[in-house]
């Protein structure tokens, strides 16, 4: 417990270190954010506190922040609104692996949700909004930048093939020795062109404040970009909280090992992307077709697997997946299994033609196993970061 709270206050004072020094807003985006805070404020009439101590706001369908986006104020939209179809899931012979166990979705909040119109957004300040902003803004920048950036990952290699989506299972750790403007994702990756759709989970102390393992979601379209639900873009329809939702406590060696299975994919008649979590294959939300600048309005053209980290010059480097070098075990090694793509035709298929990519071989890892009967296709990555 000493060493935990030795860590959170090491995270605070590197947090406003690093936004001290991050740059600032402008008039605009801090009237942008105030304007928000009101409209959901006001919206909100019900309140849900996780077992982590994290409070969403259930607010007006129509009061969510998606809708501030210009291409989105005038359409029709609907908090019933689901795809006008799902891919089926595949049929896999043999038994699933033992010792693994998938997360429930909003398994530990008693099943509480917000009313019928109404969506669960997670309560933020003005200043957390300001963090995420400033955290939005920097991304993009550092992103294929090293030495700061790594990441270590599988991805489709056949530039003749488009997809309607992608799917894994992906375990996750709890990582407490990430702090100031460090984050480490494990997540899945669709993109085409400029076009960017990320899901997963990750420790991200810039926006939240503190080491918990999240899930979060992110998209870039053109210049706009925007993690989560807190700018306009995602559209939630799931009366359940899930984006942002802290995730258990699980440490690599420990069994069970826990995973969240993710599966993203194109409505075939909307070009809507929609997002499902969880073994129950929650129906998150979307994004719309109309806010893509011309990559994702269409299928996507590559999409790839494992984690990614950042830190600044002069640092030591945060850990990526289970923060050790790849054991050959999945008891140890963090891992995304299920590699899954929806192909034209809206089928379900193992992801095939992959290869690998590490920035930094010293301290990051990653294995493409193929296909094992159970795992179906399995990757495996993650170091300690360097030192």
């Amino acid at each position: 417990m000493a060493m935990r709270e030795f860590f959170m206050v090491a995270i605070v004072l590197c947090t406003l270190l690093c936004y001290c020094e991050s740059g600032k807003l402008s008039e605009d985006e801090i009237m942008e954010i105030e304007n928000q805070l009101e409209r959901l404020n006001k919206s909100s009439i019900k309140t849900i506190k996780t077992e982590f101590g994290d409070i969403y706001d259930c607010v007006n369908f129509y009061d969510q922040p998606a809708f501030d986006h210009p291409l989105l104020k005038n359409h029709k939209y609907d908090f019933q609104m689901r795809p006008s179809s799902r891919p089926n899931s595949m049929v896999r012979e043999g038994n699933p692996p033992k010792n693994v166990e998938q997360v429930l979705i909003n398994g530990g909040l008693n099943s509480e949700k917000c009313s019928i119109g109404y969506v669960p957004i997670r309560r933020t300040t003005k200043e957390d909004l300001i963090r995420a902003k400033l955290f939005t803004k920097s991304y993009n920048s550092r992103i294929n930048s090293p030495p700061t950036f790594h990441q270590s990952l599988v991805y489709t290699s056949d530039p003749t093939k488009k997809y309607n989506g992608g799917g894994t299972s992906a375990s996750f750790y709890t990582l407490y020795n990430v702090g100031g403007s460090q984050y480490t994702f494990g997540r899945m990756k669709l993109q085409n062109g400029l076009d960017i759709i990320k899901v997963g989970w990750g420790v991200n102390p810039s926006v939240y404040g503190d080491n918990r393992t999240r899930i979060f979601i992110y998209f870039q379209a053109g210049e706009l970009s925007c993690f989560n639900t807190v700018c306009p873009g995602f559209v939630l329809v799931n009366p359940k909280p899930m984006i942002e939702m802290i995730l258990r406590e699980t440490h690599p060696g420990t069994l069970p090992t826990w995973e969240l299975e993710i599966s993203v994919y194109r409505d075939p008649i909307t070009g809507n992307w929609w997002v499902d979590f969880g073994k129950n294959y929650d129906q998150i939300g979307y994004w719309p077709s109309s806010i893509f600048s011309g990559g994702l309005k269409d299928l996507a053209t590559y999409i790839d697997w494992g984690g990614e980290t950042y830190s600044p010059l002069g640092q030591i480097g945060p850990p990526m997946g289970s923060g050790l070098l790849l054991k050959q075990d999945t008891r140890y090694d963090a891992y995304c299994r299920l590699l899954t793509t929806i192909n034209e035709a809206h089928i379900q298929e193992d992801a095939k033609n992959t290869k690998i990519s590490s920035i930094d071989i010293d301290f990051y890892l990653v294995k493409d196993w193929g296909f094992h009967r159970g795992w179906g296709h399995i990757m495996t990555y993650g170091g300690p970061g360097p030192r």
